[in-house]
């Protein structure tokens, strides 16, 4: 299945009309702050967004055509990733968007109707894994873990072993796993599966072009949630008085501001140059894995510099768990470790540019 067809400017722009009205009026307050315990704030994923997603579209502009989407691809689950992360949508849309990529198209329409919700064990960098599930036909064994929303979501998507020792994905109803409780930075629940010869619905080989996806969507949704937490930061400090001036007329003010501000707009250049190297040349790439892993890189980086600065910016109320900005460098927090860490793909930039000269792709 192809999603990264190129869509027509005009198809975009409506993707995020449609979600900057659906996320405007989400209220975050609605769930606890993760600050106040260390259980997750809720056992399952915002239910009512999600239906909201599928009844206004949004889930299937973003799917082919040929299951009835209206096929805008990838870049069209970027720009609503983005919109997503800026509003903390409680959703497991980078796992699903991930899943529709790879999967059969049989399991498309369930998908756009938001009937069925596929969540994937994609958070672990693969240099962490030392115990990885095994195949053994179609039947599925071991324990993974940093599932999100493993109560609430009907499959669940898994990178395993086959008996040779090839990686492939397996695609596994959650109705067969054990699972174990864990949280996020941001209260979110996560799950430990084990599988006890589970049976597998689908298998697909495309492995590297998930954990790809996963690191392409997080980094979308990393720069959502950085523009947001700058955006706050300037209203902030443009209304807030100190010494009879606003604080934004302070030089060291403006100067972080400008900095923070200069982060934000190279992680989305980078974002969008990953998704145009993709539906020029392919996932597989070696333009397109340099321009993946350079975006990961500076949406990790980036976002841990505007938040970290969005809260010193603010005082006081940058950790006042009253006040939303807190939420965000959780967020932030998690999402900058999902799939590995910047200094993870770092190292695997440095080993692609070994193996594939910059120059080569020129």
């Amino acid at each position: 299945m192809t999603v990264v067809d190129q869509p027509v400017d005009d198809a975009l722009e409506a993707i995020g009309e449609l979600s900057s009205e659906v996320f405007k009026d989400l209220d975050i307050e609605t769930t606890r702050s993760p600050a106040y315990s260390n259980e997750a704030v809720s056992d399952e994923h915002d239910r009512r967004l999600w239906r909201i997603l599928a009844d206004t579209g949004l889930l299937a502009a973003v799917l082919p055509a040929s299951v009835g989407g209206g096929g805008t691809g990838l870049p069209g689950m970027v720009r609503l990733l983005s919109d997503a992360g800026a509003a903390l949508a409680r959703l497991p849309l980078v796992e699903t968007f991930v899943a529709v990529s790879v999967i059969d198209e049989k399991h498309l329409p369930a998908v756009l109707s938001g009937e069925l919700v596929i969540t994937a064990a994609l958070a672990e960098h693969p240099s962490t894994i030392t115990a990885p599930l095994r195949l053994t036909g179609q039947r599925l064994n071991g324990i993974t873990q940093l599932v999100p929303y493993p109560l609430s979501s009907d499959l669940v998507l898994v990178p395993a072993l086959r008996e040779d020792d090839t990686e492939v994905l397996a695609l596994v109803s959650l109705s067969t796993a054990r699972v174990g409780d864990q949280v996020t930075t941001t209260g979110e629940p996560l799950g430990v599966l084990e599988f006890i010869d589970a049976e597998v619905m689908e298998l697909c080989d495309a492995v590297g072009e998930a954990r790809a996806l996963a690191a392409l969507f997080s980094s979308a949704t990393l720069c959502g949630i950085a523009a947001r937490a700058l955006a706050m930061t300037a209203e902030y400090v443009g209304g807030r008085v100190q010494f009879g001036h606003p604080l934004a007329t302070f030089q060291g003010v403006a100067l972080s501001a400008a900095d923070r501000y200069i982060d934000s707009r190279a992680m989305q250049a980078a974002l969008w140059d990953a998704v145009y190297a993709i539906a020029e040349n392919g996932i597989s790439s070696p333009r397109a894995r340099y321009a993946i892993a350079t975006a990961r890189v500076w949406a990790a980086d980036g976002a841990r510099r505007v938040v970290g600065s969005a809260q010193h910016l603010h005082g006081g109320f940058g950790v006042d768990v009253t006040y939303p900005l807190h939420r965000y460098h959780a967020w932030a927090r998690y999402w900058e470790l999902y799939g590995g860490s910047a200094e993870a793909w770092s190292g695997d930039l440095g080993e692609l540019i070994a193996a594939h000269p910059i120059e080569e792709d020129q």
